[in-house]
């Protein structure tokens, strides 16, 4: 494509290849990325389907034909401001950590950098003024955009932090907060209603159930990280239906008449 400026941009110490289109928009191609971060030909090509499954990301990626990033290729690339996002949603695997022990340091340096260095090689080489009233103006422009790119950013940061899954962490109260609740509506651990497996599992995949239901996912774990106080209460606030609730009660009741 004759209306891009194509250009080799050093990454700190890494070559990323990024090209600046006829409406000032800038590109980066996402294999380029992944190949810096040191990802194996199986995690690049699940990140290059990530961001095209993505629905956030489908507004500013676009593939272009072979000849404009790679020779013989086409390159997925991302527009400059979805980078920040897609670097964010990368996941570190513990296989990940192992196998590149590195890769973590250099995300979060990308993360924090990589926009502004692809932004600084297609921008043209600024004169310094050699009068004050120049200076003072430099200044103020300069001023001017980095509030921009700081407002650009924290919109970015917010968007990220609305969209992100539960952290670990996240996922890890909720556990524990089901089996709190699973376990008192029991009976607690001595009960006859819990050694019963049967019972046992009918509770728990109840309040699993539940939560899906609220939130409509598949899975708890897609619950978002910002919803997860509401998950917290949901379970704090769930009662058996009156069924299994009377199914507890009975077994339990039970266990009283040997007594």
């Amino acid at each position: 494509m004759n209306d891009m400026v194509v250009k080799s941009v050093d990454l700190m110490g890494d070559t990323v290849m990024a090209a600046k289109d006829k409406d000032g928009n800038i590109w980066a191609g996402t294999s380029y990325f992944c190949k810096a971060l040191g990802m194996n030909k199986g995690q690049k090509d699940r990140q290059v389907t990530n961001v095209r499954k993505d629905k956030t990301f489908s507004k500013g990626c676009c593939k272009f034909a072979a000849g404009t990033f790679d020779p013989s290729s086409e390159t997925l690339a991302l527009r400059l401001d979805f980078i920040p996002m897609w670097l964010a949603k990368i996941s570190i695997t513990d296989r990940m950590e192992q196998e590149h022990p590195k890769l973590a340091d250099k995300l979060l340096e990308y993360q924090l950098k990589a926009k502004d260095i692809l932004a600084e090689a297609f921008l043209p080489k600024q004169e310094v003024p050699n009068t004050i009233p120049g200076q003072i103006q430099l200044l103020a422009q300069g001023y001017t955009d980095i509030k921009a790119d700081v407002d650009g950013i924290k919109a970015d940061l917010e968007a990220l932090k609305n969209d992100m899954p539960v952290f670990t962490a996240d996922a890890k109260n909720i556990q524990d907060a089901l089996k709190k609740k699973a376990v008192g509506a029991l009976g607690g651990y001595g009960s006859n209603a819990y050694r019963d497996n049967s019972t046992r599992g009918y509770v728990f995949a109840d309040i699993q159930k539940e939560l899906r239901r609220q939130f409509g996912v598949k899975r708890y774990d897609e619950i978002k990280h910002k919803d997860t106080h509401v998950a917290l209460e949901i379970i704090s606030q769930y009662k058996l239906p009156l069924a299994l609730k009377n199914r507890v009660s009975t077994i339990n009741a039970q266990q009283n008449l040997n007594l």
